[in-house]
């Protein structure tokens, strides 16, 4: 991350551990432009909580941002308008809905498929954040990704995807001067540069950690 977005040691947070099945609720990284005006790594609860929020417990299923509402929710619409970051990742997951399965109990589930680059670089997906103080006073950061219809192979999954923006994409969506207008044309040319295989249904349980979450599955299983 530090060579990826040139962030000096300094903001490059060290804190972070890599995971392979983060969970909503739990601490991602988020990379937003500080006071000033550097990239800086910070750590945020994936689950936004606007800054308005009054109730003790945190909104529930507020992870998500479909990007074509974003600008009219009230859950949305002042962080995309000047709250924007950046969610380092390197890959996906999404189910098929067309491609029935068994957990390794005998669960009926959807066949799993880890998404990534084509060259697994290092992938930025557009996000919102906020900032948030409990009514006990404890301050709390947080994020959600955004998402768009699926385009290119994606779409044979799922019909939803990440918006993931391409390099020089990244200076305009994290100013908080870029309007609203031009946030909305930098998710429509988002890319959609991936490819996907088949994975472990492992991964529908987050408490499954480990690099052997993102291996293919090999053939015969596949086929079995």
């Amino acid at each position: 991350m530090e060579r990826f977005w040139h962030i000096g040691s300094r903001n490059a947070g060290l804190w972070i551990n890599r995971v392979y099945n983060a969970a909503p609720t739990t601490q991602v990284p988020m990379v937003l432009l500080n006071e000033e005006g550097e990239q800086e790594v910070l750590p945020a609860r994936w689950g936004l909580i606007p800054s308005w929020w009054k109730k003790a417990t945190p909104p529930t299923f507020s992870f998500n941002a479909r990007s074509e509402e974003a600008a009219t929710k009230p859950m949305w619409r002042q962080a995309i308008k000047a709250q924007r970051c950046l969610m380092p990742a390197v890959g996906w997951y999404e189910w098929n809905e067309k491609e029935p399965t068994v957990t390794r109990t005998g669960r009926p589930v959807n066949q799993p498929y880890y998404h990534h680059a084509i060259d697994d670089q290092v992938l930025a997906i557009a996000g919102l954040w906020s900032s948030w103080t409990s009514p006990d006073g404890q301050d709390v950061r947080s994020c959600a990704l955004l998402t768009r219809d699926a385009e290119g192979p994606v779409a044979a999954i799922h019909h939803r995807m990440p918006v993931i923006l391409a390099p020089e994409q990244w200076e305009s969506w994290l100013s908080p001067t870029t309007s609203l207008e031009h946030a909305h044309d930098l998710i429509a040319l988002s890319r959609i540069d991936f490819e996907a295989y088949k994975v472990s249904t492992d991964v529908g349980n987050t408490k499954n950690q480990g690099a052997e979450l993102i291996k293919p599955m090999a053939r015969e299983v596949q086929n079995g």
